[in-house]
């Protein structure tokens, strides 16, 4: 079968013929998509949304400046000076400090209650006894792969933005929320997550922002996510300042970008056309601000 009729071809606004979609990420090394393979071929994709949206910024209206646009229109105080490099998919890892807590805190009731001390309560055991060596294992930085010491995994981003002393990373939803709880954690939810593990791929000088995006900003019954982001932007005490926590709805960028049709040339504002059908087909352009 072609590369350009596989199933997830109808998912992708453009360049379904990326290599990227034919690398170990979507395709298994027995010709047969991953997971994350055949949940690209969902129309509510949020993998396939984010391409979509974001590859096609990257790639059409690099003369509008739409980072700087989008992040303030989020909510997110960062100015970005040139363009942003986007990386789709990539993995962060927890910090040093993240994992020495979770060893430390081994009888904390959101460590000892966690699925995992329920699931594995014999891993519990062995690294309470074992504490003083895997302390040591941690900070010498043997923290990837799969040790007994490291009770958080890497995360994947589901986009990270990188502009000269900028770095942006991106949580996408549509119609899901965020997860409420890590195997080994009850009390990490998903965006603090990202963040740590962020900050994580940050560079001397660089500030992090965070951007969530999301279906819609109101639901019934709420996202776990409503109240966090409400708590967030105003406060922080996620690990950022609140000027540095941003967020968005699909319909709020497609109406920025169509806001500008103005500055566009023919051609962009077909691409617009074709995003705002695009959005339209995944009942997507509700801004409710």
């Amino acid at each position: 079968m072609s590369h350009l009729h596989q199933p997830y071809c109808r998912q992708l606004l453009l360049e379904c013929d990326d290599p990227i979609f034919g690398g170990p990420l979507f395709q298994g090394r027995n010709g047969k998509p991953t997971k994350k393979g055949t949940d690209l071929e969902s129309r509510n994709s949020e993998d396939a949304v984010t391409w979509s949206v974001f590859r096609l910024l990257e790639r059409h209206f690099s003369n509008l400046g739409w980072l700087s646009g989008l992040l303030a229109l989020s909510g997110c105080e960062q100015m970005v000076a040139g363009s942003a490099a986007l990386s789709f998919w990539e993995k962060g890892y927890p910090p040093r400090s993240r994992l020495l807590w979770l060893l430390e805190h081994l009888d904390d009731p959101r460590v000892a209650s966690s699925r995992g001390a329920k699931q594995d309560p014999d891993r519990l055991r062995e690294l309470g006894k074992n504490r003083v060596e895997y302390r040591k294992r941690i900070k010498d930085g043997q923290i990837r792969g799969r040790h007994p010491w490291v009770l958080e995994g890497p995360t994947e981003f589901d986009l990270v933005m990188r502009a000269p002393g900028l770095l942006v990373a991106l949580e996408a939803k549509l119609f899901s929320d965020v997860s409420s709880d890590v195997r080994w954690d009850s009390g990490r939810e998903q965006i603090t997550r990202v963040i740590d593990a962020g900050r994580e791929l940050t560079t001397e000088g660089d500030e992090l922002a965070f951007l969530l995006v999301t279906d819609r900003r109101r639901h019934d019954p709420p996202k776990r996510y409503e109240a966090l982001m409400a708590e967030y932007m105003i406060h922080g005490a996620c690990g950022l300042s609140p000027d540095k926590v941003g967020w968005l709805t699909w319909g709020e960028i497609f109406k920025w970008l169509s806001d500008h049709r103005e500055q566009c040339s023919s051609e962009q504002k077909t691409w617009i056309d074709r995003l705002e059908l695009y959005l339209a087909e995944r009942s997507l352009l509700a801004s409710d601000r």
